[in-house]
């Protein structure tokens, strides 16, 4: 289950490289970074929602829910906007 952290809610999102299956955030690709040890990681989710680009991210430390939200970090937001509309 992934919540998102802005609006409390729970989201549909799943792996989904080929936007083929049926999900409202489809994942096509992962990047995480630990920042020193396993409680200290960022996770981007580099999705698809309604045909737009997303950068999701996630810090969670504990629990067994994945809260994501929009990253604020615009270097992400813009290289993978960059790379969904072909301009790599």
């Amino acid at each position: 289950m992934l919540i998102n952290c802005k609006k409390t809610e729970t989201i549909d999102i799943g792996w989904d490289p080929s936007l083929k299956k049926d999900y409202d955030y489809h994942v096509v690709s992962i990047f995480n970074c630990n920042v020193g040890n396993p409680e200290q990681h960022v996770t981007y989710l580099l999705s698809v929602h309604d045909g737009q680009p997303v950068a999701l991210v996630d810090q969670t430390t504990n629990g067994s829910d994945c809260m994501v939200k929009e990253t604020v970090n615009q270097e992400v937001r813009t290289a993978f906007a960059n790379i969904y509309d072909g301009n790599y």
